[in-house]
């Protein structure tokens, strides 16, 4: 029996029948199951994110992860994943989440193209209040990955931000005063210029930069920078240089422009 199959016998205890993967990282896969009940009618489908401690690098094991279970399992907002229950079995972690049929907001642009306006403003504005929500009621966490593989579609007029692998808090928790980040984390396509010149760094403004990133893929259908080469996509992030394909800047309104 596998080390992951060993387990499935202490989840049912919980109320869990872990199913079929539906995605999967580095070191860990992301499961459909189901919540079990004594009514089957009351049966509901989650999604199960199974973390491999022995395959994570000691960094993340030791640091990142950590990290973020603690500060998942105090988050509570329409537009970021509901976490339902944690269940740590030493060499795997299981997080038992909100399942989101529609897939991710990349997966959506692919398939349909550039948004419309209405629901690009719209899914913006979601995401704005997920941000806020983190920053404000005292919470002041930077999720520092954001893009639009970790926005999730609860149905069509619905995100949910999720992956809180990199998130951290902005403040000291000694001295209650913000600090500065160091450590280079997220997708280098998202990150903006302080973070890729690996000076310390604000992490709740390279939020913002990376919503405005999530922003333009929304309306334009494409990266904000050509990814095909590393080197020219770095400068232009350094640079600040953005370029609007006019078919798609010229259909939207001055808000979004």
């Amino acid at each position: 029996m596998s080390r992951l199959g060993a387990h499935s016998s202490i989840l049912l205890t919980l109320g869990y029948r872990v199913g079929r993967s539906i995605g999967e990282g580095s070191y860990s896969k992301v499961r459909v199951a189901e919540r079990l009940s004594p009514a089957v009618s009351n049966r509901v489908k989650v999604a199960c994110k199974v973390i491999d401690r022995l395959k994570a690098s000691k960094e993340f094991a030791t640091k990142f992860l950590p990290r973020e279970l603690s500060l998942i399992k105090n988050l509570k907002h329409p537009n970021i994943v509901d976490i339902y229950e944690i269940v740590d079995l030493g060499d795997y972690v299981f997080l038992f989440v909100e399942l989101c049929p529609l897939g991710d907001l990349l997966e959506c642009i692919k398939a349909n193209g550039q948004l419309s306006e209405r629901r690009a403003s719209h899914y913006f504005r979601q995401l704005m209040e997920a941000i806020k929500y983190l920053y404000l009621h005292r919470k002041n966490i930077a999720h520092r990955d954001l893009k639009c593989e970790n926005i999730f579609l609860a149905s069509n007029s619905m995100i949910k931000v999720t992956d809180f692998g990199f998130s951290r808090s902005a403040l000291d928790p000694d001295t209650g005063r913000r600090v500065l980040s160091s450590t280079f984390c997220g997708s280098a396509a998202y990150a903006a210029p302080e973070l890729i010149q690996g000076t310390p760094y604000n992490p709740m403004m390279c939020d913002i930069w990376s919503s405005g990133c999530i922003l333009f893929i929304m309306v334009c259908g494409r990266m904000p920078y050509d990814d095909a080469d590393v080197r020219c996509q770095l400068t232009a992030q350094l640079n600040r240089k953005v370029e609007y394909p006019p078919e798609a800047y010229n259909r939207y309104s001055s808000a979004i422009q």
